[in-house]
């Protein structure tokens, strides 16, 4: 994970090397929508082949997938064409997605899930912390390195997932012990068992709007900083605190927060985030603008492991993946809606995108404070795989 964040070199980059390459920047702004759709759809593609297919081959053809697609991006002219590859990188770079986040339930004790995913959190902020700075180097010389650098990094993590991951096949559910006899089955199966689940759907509900709030600190906030009068160095610095924070913070807060009721949790949480995001409106000097990054930030370091865990209270073994990618397609819809939404806001009324930042925060919080999964217990751990090898297709 810390490779595949460090080498994220593409979606950095894309806006810059296509207004190099000759196009305009709203042409380079359809491109990189386009990404995040092949992202909206490689969520969910990633989440069945994890439960078809296994976690080790969803990872790998991911991986394999997104070099050869990413190296391939410098090669290719035309704004059709590039725009077309660009939006297969998306599915293939999120493909993997679902089966990491299933692969860590399926191996690691619940108890531990949420240090778990905190661990993986921090992997993946050091990642995204540093790469851009060795991407920006690259780019000096030539963007063709920034997307070889970014293909190479994704086929390691395709070797790694070959030669260290589990394999087997994937979990399958065993039937409850009563369910022959209250006549009970396994359910609809695939995701429309995922979308009938309902307080499974108030929990992404609420994962759209905790990612439409937190958006803001890449579309919005940098707007507020040169409406305030400073240079991009201050938003660069807001975001190195914030960066710098996830990282100290969040393993030890975690240890406070992962034994409490995780409702509570991610609604403290997301309750802190509307605030921090709204205060940052009225705020116009640069140690104010400091604090409210902190606020938000804790509040980001309270809610986001447990709830990057929460969907296993949720999901039965079989459709692991297919949970885990639900969960990834409401970031991906909240990560969309956030900047076009926030950004027409902004423009009409900063106070009154402010305000509703911290609305749509709230809503969250209420939404998730219902997402009950009730008394499902520990639902089907899947024993080891007696084999490496993957499942064939059925």
């Amino acid at each position: 994970m810390f490779l595949i964040k460090f080498g994220n070199f593409l979606n950095v980059f894309l806006v810059l090397f296509l207004v190099a390459q000759g196009f305009s920047a709203f042409q380079a702004g359809v491109a990189l929508g386009v990404v995040g759709v092949g992202a909206f759809i490689g969520n969910a593609v990633g989440g069945t082949v994890a439960d078809r297919f296994g976690r080790r081959t969803a990872i790998a053809v991911s991986m394999f997938g997104s070099s050869a697609a990413t190296a391939l991006v410098p090669l290719t002219d035309g704004l059709f064409a590039t725009t077309a590859l660009v939006g297969l990188v998306g599915v293939f770079a999120q493909l993997y997605r679902p089966a990491a986040g299933a692969l860590l339930v399926d191996v690691v004790p619940e108890k531990q899930r949420v240090t778990a995913f905190a661990v993986l959190r921090l992997a993946i902020n050091v990642g995204m912390a540093v790469g851009p700075l060795v991407g920006g180097l690259l780019s000096g010389a030539s963007y063709t390195y920034v997307f070889l650098g970014d293909a190479l990094f994704s086929f390691a993590f395709g070797v790694l997932a070959l030669s260290t991951l589990p394999g087997g096949r994937p979990p399958v559910e065993a039937p409850a012990p009563d369910a022959a006899a209250k006549g009970k089955g396994k359910g609809k199966g695939g995701y429309r068992e995922v979308l009938s689940d309902r307080p499974y759907l108030l929990f992404l509900g609420s994962m759209v709007a905790a990612t439409f709030v937190y958006g803001q600190s890449t579309a919005t906030l940098p707007l507020h900083v040169t409406d305030a009068g400073f240079d991009n160095k201050v938003y660069g610095l807001l975001l190195g605190l914030n960066a710098l924070l996830c990282v100290v913070v969040e393993l030890p807060l975690t240890k406070h927060t992962e034994r409490r009721n995780p409702r509570r949790v991610i609604a403290t949480g997301l309750a802190l985030l509307g605030i921090g995001m709204a205060l940052t409106g009225a705020m116009q000097a640069v140690w104010l603008l400091a604090l409210t990054v902190v606020v938000w930030t804790v509040a980001e370091t309270v809610y986001t492991p447990i709830a990057n865990a929460y969907p296993a209270e949720f999901s039965p073994a079989h459709l692991r993946g297919r949970y885990q990618g639900a969960e990834g397609i409401a970031h991906t819809l909240g990560g969309a809606l956030g900047p076009a939404v926030g950004g027409l806001l902004y423009s009409i009324s900063p106070p009154l995108h402010w305000t509703v930042c911290a609305a749509v925060a709230g809503v969250g919080a209420l939404l998730i404070l219902g997402a009950n999964p009730g008394n499902r217990g520990e639902v089907s751990t899947p024993k080891p795989a007696e084999t490496p090898e993957p499942a064939p297709a059925a």
